[in-house]
C-alpha cells in the first residue's frame, strides 16, 4: 500500500474531533488549503514532538490561509481528555478504526507477539524527544495503537481538494523515527498554493 500521490484528489472524510463537532475535509473546500497529518496522536512521544513543531508554526500556517488537520488513532473518549488537559491548537481528529488512514494509502503491518514486546521495551527505555506537552505513557487502551507498525502521512491539500505534497512511510525504521517536514519547508510549500 502506498500514499496517494500529489496531483490526485484527496479522499473525502468526516471524523469526530476532540475539540467538538465532526470535521470533514469538504468543510474546507474552496476556502482553505490544508495540512492533513496522519499521526499516532498524543500517546506517542515522537508525535508530540512533531505536534509541538507544527504548533510553533501554526500562526504562520493560518496567515497563509491554511488549516492543520491531525488525524490520529486515538479513541474519541481519550482525545476529549487530551483536549481538556492540553492546548491542542488545531483539530485533533479520531480515526481509531483506521478507515481514513487506509483510504489515504497508509499501510499497517502485522507482526508476532515478540515484535510488540520489543516495541514496548524500546519505547519504554528510549530517550523521548522534547515537546511542549510533557512526557507520559499512553493509556492502556491506547498502547496497542501506539505500538502498531503503521505509517505516518503528511499531505498538503489545496482549496480544490487536490493533494499537492505527499510523504508517508513507517514511523520507525533502522534509522530511527520518521520526521515530518520542517516548518520552513511546510510554509514554503503552503505559500506556493496561494
Amino acid at each position: 500500500m502506498s500514499e496517494i500521490p500529489a496531483g490526485q484528489p484527496a479522499p473525502s472524510f468526516r471524523l469526530p474531533s476532540a475539540q467538538g463537532p465532526d470535521v470533514a475535509l469538504d468543510d474546507y473546500r474552496g476556502k482553505q488549503n490544508l495540512v492533513v497529518w496522519f499521526t499516532k496522536g498524543m500517546g506517542c512521544p515522537f508525535c508530540r514532538a512533531q505536534m509541538s513543531q507544527l504548533a510553533r508554526a501554526y500562526g504562520q500556517i493560518r496567515e497563509l490561509g491554511a488549516e492543520v488537520l491531525e488525524v490520529t488513532v486515538t479513541p474519541l473518549s481519550r482525545a476529549r481528555l487530551y483536549a481538556q488537559k492540553f492546548p491542542l491548537p488545531f483539530p485533533y481528529l479520531c480515526d481509531p478504526d483506521l478507515d481514513v488512514r487506509k483510504a489515504w494509502g497508509m499501510g499497517v503491518r502485522s507482526h508476532g507477539p515478540l515484535y510488540y514486546v520489543k516495541q514496548f521495551v524500546a519505547g519504554s527505555t528510549a530517550t523521548k524527544p522534547p515537546n511542549d506537552y510533557g512526557d507520559f505513557m499512553p493509556a492502556m487502551d491506547e498502547m496497542g495503537k501506539v505500538m502498531r507498525d503503521d505509517d505516518m502521512g503528511f499531505f498538503l491539500v489545496d482549496k480544490q481538494g487536490v493533494i499537492r505534497y505527499a510523504t508517508s512511510g513507517p514511523y520507525v525504521s533502522a534509522k530511527g523515527s520518521r520526521p515530518i517536514p520542517g516548518n520552513e519547508e511546510v510554509l514554503q510549500e503552503l505559500a506556493k498554493l496561494g
